[in-house]
């Protein structure tokens, strides 16, 4: 107990050198601690943003086929398509409108793939709706000719009922559909379908509320839609109006400027899926399946099982939104990998601090206070704990200091590190590719809101939360005890090996 007051007498004895060391090891503690905290926040925000971004994946016909087929279209010419249609038996011309579709069943044995956590299935079709109007489109008619309309590849459309032309979104839940899960689409009246409704084949939509306010429409209304291929009674089907939505941000827009990639989207209905493939005349088949997995880490996993189970050479493809995760994701890792150096770096400048510090302050400034507490009779170990209860008090008030300073610093030192990280990605994004394929741009997750509807920011800003731990106080003690132990290391060598009557006969 003696040596442990004299340590602490020591340490108040000598203020002018304690503080010189004090204020050194703070800095490089400081800079240690906020690179440290910066590292933690950065691999916590990783792992969150892997439940989700990332873990989205796509089951659908390939670019690579698409492109295919549109080349051999291509050489057959307008004559030769025209030909090929009016000899197509009613089975032959359903093969020929799915061949750029989805089996369903190979959408539902994805679904009961490991790591799979919920899967819909998605067919958009263009259906023409007695009773409506499309506002969108009504204008556009008398500048289109039914010539451009046939292109359009949908049964009978024509310039007189271009305006009841009207986007058909079929899912398996109203509630699930991407444009109301990311915000661009509310329910404002009624409700949604449900699951049993699209097992039963309910005929019920939800439409847009311009739209029905237009068309005078209200909940339980009914509206007759076209059956495509169905003839006599089989080709109408009434619809009930089972919910009213309202579009919270604008659809993406035709900028072609021409007939050929118009857009019904802004009073787009969504209906059972089962209900959509009968008005298209594709019973059995869908867009596109859509998959979240539990995490980003499982990719390579269902990429591996597609290609074994699902990939029917270059027909089919699993895209996922990797690309989304890794430009979030990309920044972070850098920022960690950065901290880490940074950590580094700063606690070797402590080791060496503290060492010096030993050396030159404490140690060979008090040859003669060593010597004759030896020739008192302390012992080695009494002098050793009266240094180091030194040593401890000069680490312990850096630490403190330190680690109030990194409560106010270290969320300006995360967000210093990422502004550089993040523009690091961006400059170089344009050269990287897809996970699963090539980067094809007119093909947007159905995760950014469809294929008729606005696609979410893919250039969002990453935004690092440095939040302050209670274990921030371990791990400085830990650094403090770490660095302890390195300071002794200086006073043990140099108490163990000093002799009195030497010092004492330099007197």
């Amino acid at each position: 107990m003696r040596s442990m007051g004299r340590g602490f007498k020591s340490f108040r004895r000598h203020p002018l050198s304690n503080l010189i060391v004090v204020l050194l090891l703070f800095v490089c503690l400081t800079f240690s601690l906020s690179m440290l905290v910066v590292k933690l926040a950065a691999d916590t925000q990783i792992e969150n943003v892997k439940t989700r971004v990332g873990n989205y994946a796509e089951v659908r016909v390939s670019s690579d086929y698409l492109m295919a087929v549109y080349k051999k279209e291509l050489e057959k010419g307008p004559a030769g398509r025209t030909r090929e249609a009016r000899s197509l038996s009613k089975e032959e011309e359903v093969k020929e409108r799915a061949k750029f579709h989805l089996p369903e069943e190979l959408a539902d044995a994805f679904s009961r793939q490991n790591h799979i956590l919920t899967f819909d299935k998605v067919l958009n079709a263009g259906i023409i709706v007695s009773g409506a109007t499309n506002s969108k489109l009504e204008p556009l008619a008398q500048w289109a000719t039914d010539e451009e309309l046939k292109r359009q590849n949908i049964e009978g459309l024509t310039t007189k009922n271009l305006g009841n032309l009207f986007m058909f979104e079929g899912n398996t839940n109203g509630a699930s559909a991407s444009d109301f899960l990311t915000g661009n689409k509310k329910l404002i009246k009624g409700s949604f379908f449900t699951y049993q409704d699209y097992l039963d084949k309910k005929p019920l939509v939800i439409v847009e509320k311009a739209m029905a306010e237009d068309s005078e429409l209200k909940v339980g209304d009914k509206v007759e839609a076209d059956i495509i291929g169905g003839s006599g009674k089989d080709s109408k089907m009434e619809l009930e109006v089972a919910g009213i939505y309202e579009t919270v941000e604008a659809e993406r827009q035709d900028t072609s400027g021409g007939m050929g990639s118009f857009n019904p989207a802004g009073n787009k209905f969504f209906a059972p899926l089962s209900v959509v493939q009968e008005l298209s005349g594709m019973p059995g088949y869908v867009e596109l399946g859509s998959y979240y997995f539990d995490n980003v880490d499982n990719t390579e996993a269902l990429n591996k099982a597609f290609s074994q189970k699902i990939g029917d050479g270059n027909k089919y493809e699993l895209t996922t939104d990797w690309m989304d995760y890794e430009k979030i994701s990309d920044p972070l890792q850098k920022v960690g990998k950065t901290s880490v150096i940074g950590l580094a770096g700063a606690l070797g400048a402590c080791a060496l601090i503290i060492l010096l510090a030993m050396a030159i302050i404490i140690v060979s400034g008090r040859t003669r206070e060593l010597g004759v507490l030896k020739a008192l009779g302390a012992t080695n170990r009494q002098v050793i704990v009266q240094y180091a209860v030194e040593v401890i008090c000069i680490c312990l008030v850096a630490v403190i200091l330190a680690t109030g300073a990194t409560v106010l610093i270290s969320q300006s030192m995360g967000n210093w590190l990422l502004s550089g990280s993040v523009q690091k990605t961006i400059g170089g994004e344009q050269t990287k590719r897809a996970y699963s394929g090539d980067y094809v741009a007119d093909r947007k997750l159905y995760k950014e809101g469809g294929l008729y509807s606005a696609a979410a920011p893919s250039n969002q800003a990453t935004n690092l939360n440095v939040v302050y731990q209670g274990g921030l106080l371990l791990y400085g003690i830990l650094i403090l005890f770490g660095i302890s132990l390195l300071g002794m290391a200086v006073p043990v060598i140099w108490i163990t090996r000093l002799r009195p009557a030497r010092v004492l006969s330099m007197e």
